[in-house]
């Protein structure tokens, strides 16, 4: 209950304790040594320093942008935020580093973050170089196009006419193998400049993740979201440098908590905030559709 938000440091500790006694214990099963067992967390490290520090991006709305008063603000962020109440007692305790698409990686792996949150779908290549919690959103993927294209499906933009914006990364890349190989690619580091080449008109539709297109087509006029999907519900998921168990575990089990347990209160208001509409039941209570 409230007793959860407002865990005094020292009970942290022992919490903390209790989870290192637990691995002793498995060591003695699994072979792991004294030496690995008494390193720092960094969940350790976290508390100490009393502050998160959380890679995202600054272009990605609705999930992670700089709104017109240059406040990092969206759906990710606000999950942060949570996490940071949830761990530290205070929400404002979290610093964001950007980065851009390929960058989020470096920023875990160095150590430069304590874990990453920057609308980031589950793949299993990505899960070779970095750890992932379970999801704390579903998604898929889609195509916003203009209106004034005459695009009304995937086969009518698997044209030579027709230049499609991608994100620099080899999904997508495969994605547009796959689906549009006629179409002309040209990509970009940042979700932003992809909206702002079809905006302008120097792309005629944009691949991305559906929650974010359909942000993009409600905002704006003369833009619209194809009924296809790209792939089947994916989940984002927050990332980190792989080797912590104690780590993963902890923000493992704060992402299941805000998803189906003590959590899900504050989870279904940003989700409503940023989506206007309540997340997916909660597996453990009766939430409101």
């Amino acid at each position: 209950g409230e007793g959860f938000m407002q865990t005094s440091r020292q009970t942290k500790r022992s919490a903390l304790g209790v989870v290192a006694a637990g691995l002793v214990a498995m060591a003695a099963a699994t072979g792991l040594s004294n030496e690995a067992l008494a390193e720092d967390s960094r969940l350790d490290q976290v508390v100490e320093r009393d502050q998160l520090v959380v890679a995202t991006f600054t272009t990605a709305p609705p999930f992670c942008f700089t709104d017109e008063n240059g406040e990092l603000v969206g759906f990710d962020i606000d999950i942060a935020r949570l996490m940071a109440k949830a761990l530290l007692g205070d929400e404002n305790k979290v610093e964001f580093i950007g980065v851009t698409s390929e960058g989020r990686w470096p920023a875990v792996l160095s150590g430069r973050a304590d874990f990453g949150i920057a609308s980031t779908t589950v793949y299993a290549d990505r899960a070779q170089r970095v750890a992932f919690t379970r999801p704390y959103i579903d998604s898929s993927i889609s195509i916003l196009v203009r209106d004034d294209s005459g695009i009304e499906s995937l086969d009518d933009l698997n044209s030579p006419d027709y230049t499609l914006a991608n994100i620099s990364n080899p999904q997508m890349a495969a994605r547009a193998e796959q689906f549009v190989p006629e179409a002309n690619l040209i990509t970009f580091d940042t979700v932003s400049s992809s909206f702002l080449a079809v905006q302008s008109g120097q792309a005629h539709a944009m691949q991305m993740d559906t929650p974010v297109l359909n942000w993009y087509a409600a905002s704006n006029e003369g833009l619209r979201v194809l009924p296809e999907n790209l792939a089947n519900i994916q989940g984002n998921a927050i990332f980190m440098k792989p080797g912590d168990f104690t780590w993963w575990l902890y923000l493992d089990t704060i992402v299941q908590e805000m998803t189906q347990g003590s959590l899900y209160t504050e989870y279904s208001a940003i989700y409503n905030k940023w989506f206007g509409r309540n997340p997916p039941p909660s597996r453990w209570y009766n939430a409101p559709q």
